[in-house]
């Protein structure tokens, strides 16, 4: 007989009747931990617009500084929507950022070539490449996912620079429409609702939350955990590969240096949206939340002519906080 403890499936949880087995569901500590990520991300932004709308409001809540906000979140967004995918199973993708920048410097030199379809497809293909790399890595060979995309953002920017030669690449015709309106706003909204739907609606994502939420119970039910790592790193890849052609024609062109530390933006606008670093939770539109308060807050502070310096200490103290109101502590023995 198989019992339910905590929410979660024990081992020798079978499927009845012979059919799939269920994936086990989250405890009292992580529906919790899920309501409070679903509210706050969206409070903080309307806070946060509302304190500047006060004090900034001519320079701020203009037409021209509003669409700018959103397009420099879209890239962060976009990036963050593949990267809630591996924090929510419970790992992290610290290489986003060098594929970001490969992937982008590779659709400019294709479409150069090829035409712009191409120069995208070879994007994509190098950002899904990257993302199976760490993937079967990380699932076959058992190494920390830490370990491997700490490895993978090394060899993808220096990859980047050998196949650029340090030379910038122009991003013309589609690469250029889908990095400039309204063409990226399209590109955002295409990438918003696939991955939404693929979370939401799919035995794949509800499995991405059960190996989050309890790995070696997952396994135990029937779920194929090291086929579902290996997906949720391909589509961190895949989106990231996305990233760097919006990023290449929204820039104009793509070089060597782009996307640099850009790991951290799409790591943050994934936290403060409210996925934990435990994983078994995670939602897309609220990583587009996440994004648009990264970029809020820093428009806001140069708008104030906030030192950078001052700058990055606001914006560490606020993903300091962000991730222990969303840290499930139920899930860890011991905090290091």
């Amino acid at each position: 007989m198989s019992k339910i403890l905590g929410g979660s499936a024990v081992p020798g949880t079978m499927a009845r009747d012979g059919g799939e087995p269920p994936a086990p569901t989250a405890g009292a500590g992580s529906r919790r931990t899920a309501g409070l990520s679903r509210a706050l991300p969206l409070l903080g932004l309307a806070g946060l617009v509302a304190v500047y709308t006060l004090t900034i409001g001519d320079r701020f809540m203009t037409v021209g500084n509003l669409t700018n906000l959103v397009q420099q979140a879209s890239v962060v967004a976009i990036v963050g929507f593949g990267l809630t995918f591996v924090v929510m199973a419970g790992s992290i993708d610290l290489s986003v950022g060098s594929v970001t920048a490969l992937a982008g410097m590779v659709a400019a030199m294709a479409a150069a070539d090829g035409g712009g379809a191409a120069g995208i497809a070879c994007g994509l293909l190098v950002g899904a490449g990257c993302g199976l790399v760490n993937g079967l890595i990380c699932s076959l060979l058992r190494v920390p996912s830490f370990i491997v995309t700490l490895g993978m953002l090394s060899v993808a920017r220096g990859l980047t620079i050998v196949v650029s030669g340090t030379r910038s690449a122009p991003a013309e015709g589609a690469l250029a429409w889908m990095g400039t309106e309204p063409g990226i706003y399209f590109v955002l909204a295409g990438a918003l609702a696939v991955t939404f739907a693929l979370m939401n609606g799919t035995t794949f994502g509800r499995y991405t939350r059960s190996i989050g939420g309890e790995e070696r119970v997952s396994a135990l039910s029937g779920v194929p955990v090291r086929g579902v790592k290996v997906g949720v790193f391909v589509i961190s890849g895949l989106l990231a590969g996305l990233g760097g052609v919006v990023l290449s024609g929204q820039l104009g062109a793509a070089t060597a240096q782009a996307a640099t530390g850009f790991e951290l933006s799409a790591i943050a606008a994934v936290v403060l949206g409210g996925t934990p670093l435990t994983g078994g939770i995670g939602n897309v539109w609220n990583t587009a939340i996440g994004a648009l308060i990264i970029v809020v807050l820093n428009n806001g502070l140069v708008i104030l002519g906030v030192a950078p310096e001052i700058q990055q200490i606001i914006q560490g103290a606020i993903l300091v906080l962000a991730v222990f109101v969303a840290l499930d502590r139920s899930k860890i023995g011991v905090i290091k």
